[in-house]
């Protein structure tokens, strides 16, 4: 059939990809350095008639999109290319009806997009708003632009969106249709964003202009089609894909701008990612400096780079929960195959924006990019040979770090527009945390200009002189008067209605928010004396601390003012490691942040991170303000108002101890002497969150991060050094052979934790003890002794008043007793740029020095850390 002529199919040689270095030479001499997840796709023979009846219907779609362009020499060419770009984009493909889509929607975004750039930008919004109304049959529901909506005269746009679902709806089931189509919705709620952008009306920056060209790079709704039609129901909507498709998306989209540089330079072009950073960085755009855009080039590229890494690595998540999780090969299988189809996009693409750009070929460039285009030498083998592209390693980076007192390895940032000026919400401002950060964002003046310290109480008497401290750093602002301006305090209950906290936040905060940090967290007293009771109830503990969470969510979006607090670039979440459930018993260590949840009993840090999701993907501007989750361990710091806090017991008990003139003795056994943990000092968190915030290169958004001090922990050598610190005695755990001895006072007490383990499998955690801190709190010497201590050093708190005794010695017991080791991998942390490290051993000794100072213990003797 000569009609079928041109026509071209393309298969994948390898399952698996290879990370691969692309070289591609642009014509100002250039060199674009990318990686792309290699199948090894190639064009192959094509079958005859193979795609005939695909390029039959999709002529027919054009001339029901545009009439006129049926008489034109190069329709039938036109249309043939369609196809093949869907060919080449998706080897794997096999129904003819989802390819007749594909190839639909593919000339619908072209046409579409060139139409649009003929209309003034108030009438792009406009139409953009109509058509959404035709795909999705129904209103838009997008807020028009407040100032004037025109009058659309040419309705062109509309009926292109007309022919699109007549099309498509008979192609395609009633729910593949359905999920395409609102797909669709939201590319071209992106194109208003883009508009949006364009005008000055969002945050113009690299973040925000990358999160829309991820979306208006339009490959969603295939990815929708593939989802809906080969995946398990229980499989479709997991949070997993959007973190796939999301980097897929900002991958292909830099691609496009990357290799569309000069000729986007050349037009005045603003929507290009190297673009919008030249801007920002302050060149001149009709004229760039060579030096600046060679810059902004490599800084793009990296981002692109980075973005296939992380698809790389949520795809080999997914797989993995797909295979632990499923009984069935074939879902597994199915998973996997769909997995691979997205991931495919990151390669093809790049092949074929590559054949439609002008550039041209350096040495060293991968054979499969051609000058010509994509293909130009079929081949009937499937299985090319080590011709076909040659394996380069990781580019190697230098990063420039510094140290902050004890703590090293820290980012050190450059001054750019987007790290200068910036508004943060930090929400639990005086709790152990949330306080380490403000300190953090406090010292950097220039940086962020505006702190909005939230928490349900007033604010301690220490709040801003300890913010004044030199001690802490460098860079604090020396008046009081000045940093009070700065950092606003401001008391609001997360219980009350999210009407009352809008009121309260909105009365107080009148410049857009940038970032959100979200530290609070409400502890229900334990009922018992048990250290197994201080998470012994997780739907109570779940109902309050997931009804704080949803109240303040909602409160962000109440009001008309709703830009204003809702984060225009990111909100991170702190949770922490019973993510993992290691509280519930063994887990696998060391844990990883794509170990699928434990689903043994409640768990609020599961329904926060998923009302987060929601909460970002709803972003009334669809700018879609990126999620982190920072999940750290025992947190090692102090504040005044802390008393959730594991080291507070220990002070207390060893100082105690030393009045009595009696050792330390360690409750647990062994096990728990020697067992490995990891601490998280709130200091180095509260480095690496802003980190987090101010989105270096490994930090897409929308994913969660371990963080802990780096180094290994084990009480038992902590306990020498507490003793040595205090300047008294001390003693291992007793010997488990005075279980037989009548006569001994330490005999342990077994508790096995019941149920099944976190991990799946083996035995189950045993906690054994000789006794515990919170029971060592209520003998009468102990208490008196403590009254002595504190009237001595003028101490302001009260461990034995019954708000807070069983909170500060459970905690305490929690770290101290239990036998199955408590670990996490920062490994993706590391990845992602962040070498942050701190001794854990002496940040535990300085933090007990802080809560002396604060007038909570009584001092250590000894006054210089040595290891």
């Amino acid at each position: 059939m000569l009609f079928a002529q041109g026509l071209k199919q393309f298969a994948r040689s390898r399952s698996t990809p290879e990370r691969r270095r692309i070289l591609i030479g642009l014509k100002n001499n250039t060199t674009l350095a990318l990686d792309v997840p290699d199948f090894g796709v190639a064009q192959i023979k094509t079958k005859p008639n193979a795609l005939a009846r695909i390029l039959l219907a999709h002529a027919a779609f054009r001339v029901s999109m545009q009439p006129d362009e049926a008489t034109d020499d190069g329709f039938v060419d036109r249309c043939a290319a369609e196809v093949n770009a869907i060919a080449l984009f998706f080897p794997d493909l096999r129904s003819e009806a989802i390819h007749i889509c594909f190839t639909a929607w593919l000339a619908f975004v072209c046409v579409m997009d060139d139409f649009l750039e003929t209309l003034p930008l108030p009438e792009q919004e406009a139409v953009l708003i109509e058509t959404i109304e035709i795909v999705l049959s129904r209103p838009s529901h997008v807020k028009s632009n407040p100032v004037s909506v025109p009058t659309v005269r040419d309705k062109k746009v509309q009926g292109l969106a007309r022919a699109l679902v007549n099309h498509c709806t008979r192609y395609l089931s009633p729910p593949t249709a359905h999920a395409f189509l609102r797909a669709a919705s939201n590319v071209l709620r992106a194109h208003i964003d883009e508009v949006r952008f364009l005008e000055g009306r969002i945050q113009n920056d690299l973040p925000t202009y990358m999160s829309v060209r991820s979306r208006t790079i339009a490959l969603d709704p295939f990815f929708e089609v593939l989802k809906r039609e080969y995946l398990p129901a229980e499989w479709q909507f997991d949070t997993a894909w959007e973190n796939l498709q999301l980097e897929v998306g900002c991958a292909a989209g830099l691609q496009n701008d990357l290799i569309g540089l000069g000729r986007d330079l050349e037009n005045g072009e603003q929507l290009n990612a190297v673009i919008v950073l030249l801007r920002a960085l302050g060149g001149d755009v009709e004229d760039p400096e060579k030096t600046l855009l060679t810059q902004c080039i490599d800084i793009v590229t990296a981002k692109h780079n980075q973005s296939v890494i992380r698809a790389l690595d949520y795809a080999e998540q997914i797989n993995q929960a797909a295979q632990q999780a499923s009984s069935a090969p074939a879902a597994a299988a199915a998973v996997t195959d769909v997995v691979r189809s997205i991931l495919l996009l990151s390669e093809t693409h790049l092949r074929w924006c590559s054949s439609a750009k002008r550039y041209h070929l350096k040495a060293g460039s991968d054979p499969w990019i051609q000058d010509g285009g994509i293909g130009n030498k079929p081949t009937s083998d499937p299985n090319p040979t080590s011709t076909s592209s040659t394996s380069v390693p990781s580019p190697s980076v230098t990063q420039m770090v510094q140290s902050r007192g004890i703590i090293h390895g820290l980012p050190v940032y450059a001054s750019t527009p987007e790290t200068q000026g910036l508004t943060a919400i930090v929400t639990g401002a005086t709790g152990v945390s949330g306080y380490q950060l403000v300190k953090v964002l406090a010292a950097s003046p220039s940086r962020w200009s505006k702190i909005y310290c939230l928490s349900s109480r007033p604010p301690p008497p220490n709040f801003y002189s300890d913010l004044l401290d030199p001690s802490s750093s460098s860079n604090l602002v020396s008046d009081q008067a000045l940093l009070r301006e700065r950092v606003i305090h401001i008391q609001v209950d997360f219980f009350s209605p999210p009407e009352v906290i809008s009121r309260t936040l909105l009365a107080a905060i009148s410049t857009p928010v940038d970032h959100v940090f979200y530290f609070s967290y409400h502890q229900p007293p334990p009922k018992s004396d048990s250290v197994l009771d201080l998470w012994a109830d997780p739907d109570r503990l779940s109902s309050l601390n997931s009804q704080m969470f949803t109240n303040f969510l909602s409160a962000l979006s109440l009001s008309p003012q709703e830009q204003t607090l809702r984060p225009r670039r990111r909100f991170l979440l702190q949770t922490g490691t019973k993510h993992y459930a290691f509280y519930l018993g063994p887990a696998r260590v060391p844990a990883l942040e794509s170990d699928p949840r434990v689903p043994l009993c409640r768990n609020f840090y599961y329904e926060q991170e998923d009302a987060l999701a929601r909460f970002c993907r709803g972003s009334p501007t669809a700018t879609s303000c990126r999620f982190i989750v920072a999940r750290p361990s025992y947190v090692v710091g102090a504040v005044r108002d802390g008393t959730l806090n594991h080291l507070l017991g220990m002070g207390i008990y060893a100082s105690v101890q030393r009045r009595l003139g009696a050792r330390l003795e360690f409750p647990g056994g062994y096990d728990a002497w020697t067992r490995e943990q990891v601490q998280s000092t709130g200091m180095l968190n509260a480095y690496f969150e802003e980190w987090c915030a101010l989105a270096g290169d490994g930090v897409a958004g929308d994913e969660a991060f371990n963080i802990h001090d780096g180094g290994c922990f084990t009480w038992g050598r902590a306990w020498e050094m507490l003793a040595g610190w205090y300047g008294v005695g001390w003693e291992p755990p007793a010997d488990e052979s005075d279980d037989d001895d009548e006569k001994s006072d330490k005999k342990y007490r077994v508790v096995k934790m019941v149920g099944e383990s976190p991990r799946g499998y083996g035995p189950q955690a045993t906690l054994k003890s000789t006794f515990s801190l919170l029971e060592w709190s209520l003998r009468p010497e102990v208490e008196a002794a403590w009254r002595e201590l504190a009237a001595e050093h003028d101490l302001v708190l009260d461990p034995f008043d019954d708000r807070y005794r069983a909170r500060i010695f459970s905690f305490a017991d929690s770290a101290l007793i239990g036998d199955a080791p408590m670990t996490t991998s920062i490994a993706k942390a590391r990845k992602a740029g962040f070498f942050g490290t701190v001794d854990s051993y002496h940040s535990i000794f300085q933090t007990f020095h802080d809560m002396a100072r604060l007038k909570l213990i009584v001092p250590p003797v000894v006054k210089q850390y040595e290891s």
